[in-house]
């Protein structure tokens, strides 16, 4: 439903945790049941205090309407989750294909709040006589708790935050409030560092020049207040009226101090169909229906939405102009080239491609997305973020195709 493709399984699977005392502590689901984890112990003793925590991905929704029918859901109740969780690519525990990270202490932080784990709400919202919680915050705080009470984080060492999707923006959101956390919590760690998959969400219009996407987006800001769910540094940095602003991951990413290396398509499928083409339901954001925004709606580019291998030459130029946009966004932070950052854009029309088979098939000049992350992964983080950036190349925008420029994809 949300493009997560998670590809190449573990070898073992992660186990559910669901978090206790949550009257207490307020860290619950849009339907108010207990927020959880899954947990993988480190593999062996030599990687016991090493940790991957991973934030799950799966949209957002925008206005009361469309958080109620989502409360009904595995992405805002916790009552029909699995058991077990496991996942590919940069969260596998299979050593040939993820050496670094296979040995790890996993987390897999479940996805439940509605706004990539930033909502900040004391009071529930009520919509069609069920209450709404908006507790994302309080379960970030709640699963760090548990895990340093129960489960050896206070005695981490190297830490590795990442996340797809909405997940992939929540690693945008919170990298500096995690490390934060963690250096409270964990005195002997020595590495903090991010590497968010999918999460570069545009601030952009549609291809109609529509704010769609800005505008759903800022109403589940307000909806959740999510004012201090987010990058702190980036909140003060805008007046009042615009610090919804830091909802996005270009502003969030403006203002993150700790080491960060971004995993994106420049031509994400999720964004061509949900930001590009896309429309808002009737009455937004006072929808009858729970529609979760019209993806791929905007005529006639569902098709070249959808595969840019079907575009026609005005549609593939505004493809490329989309990608111009991204990386324009990205490139215009300091973050982009201070030391010991990195990122890894490439051009292939996929999402979430970081943990799933595409981990180590995808290449820019001849380095896959493993290795380009194991390289930034094991360095000192003092190297030029030059020496760490891969970049895309643009569609070919002729009048015929083939439009592909990256044949690893």
């Amino acid at each position: 439903l949300y493009g997560i493709d998670f590809g190449v399984q573990s070898k073992s699977a992660m186990n559910l945790h669901l978090l206790e005392n949550t009257n207490t502590t307020g860290a619950v689901c849009l339907d108010g049941t207990p927020a959880g984890f899954y947990f993988s112990p480190a593999a062996n003793a030599e990687n016991t205090n090493n940790w991957e925590l991973y934030f799950q991905g799966g949209g957002w929704c925008y206005d009361k309407e469309d958080c109620w029918g989502r409360s009904s859901t595995a992405l805002g109740s916790s009552t029909s989750w699995a058991p077990t969780s496991s996942l590919g690519g940069i969260m596998s525990d299979d050593c040939d294909s993820n050496p670094d990270f296979c040995n790890f202490n996993r987390v897999h932080m479940v996805y439940c709040d509605g706004n990539s784990f930033s909502g900040n709400r004391d009071d529930p919202v009520e919509v069609n006589g069920k209450n709404l919680y908006f507790r994302g915050r309080r379960i970030i705080d709640e699963i760090l708790n548990t895990l340093q009470q129960d489960y050896g984080l206070a005695n981490a060492e190297n830490v590795l935050l990442t996340g797809c999707s909405a997940g992939g923006l929540a690693t945008y959101l919170h990298t500096d409030y995690v490390h934060d956390r963690l250096d409270d919590i964990a005195p002997n760690m020595t590495k903090f560092a991010a590497a968010s998959i999918s999460g570069f969400f545009l601030d952009h219009t549609n291809v109609d020049g529509e704010a769609v996407y800005p505008t759903e987006m800022k109403n589940i800001f307000e909806l959740a207040n999510s004012t201090h769910g987010l990058n702190d540094a980036c909140i003060q940095a805008f007046p009042e009226e615009d610090q919804w602003k830091c909802n996005f991951a270009e502003n969030a990413y403006a203002h993150t101090k700790s080491h960060i290396f971004p995993l994106n398509s420049a031509l994400d499928s999720w964004q061509t169909g949900c930001i590009f083409t896309s429309l808002l339901p009737d009455n937004f954001p006072n929808q009858t229906g729970t529609e979760n925004g019209i993806c791929y709606a905007a005529d006639p580019w569902q098709d070249c939405a959808k595969d840019p291998e079907n575009c026609n030459q005005t549609q593939i130029e505004a493809m490329n102009g989309y990608m111009s946009d991204f990386q324009v966004a990205m490139n215009k932070s300091d973050t982009f080239t201070k030391a010991g950052n990195g990122a890894f854009i490439h051009s292939c029309h996929t999402h979430c491609e970081a943990q799933g088979p595409s981990w180590n098939k995808f290449e820019v000049n001849g380095v896959t997305i493993q290795e380009a992350v194991s390289k930034w992964w094991n360095s000192d983080f003092t190297d030029e973020a030059a020496s760490h950036t891969y970049l895309p190349c643009s569609y070919h925008d002729g009048a015929e195709g083939p439009r592909k420029c990256n044949p690893t994809c």
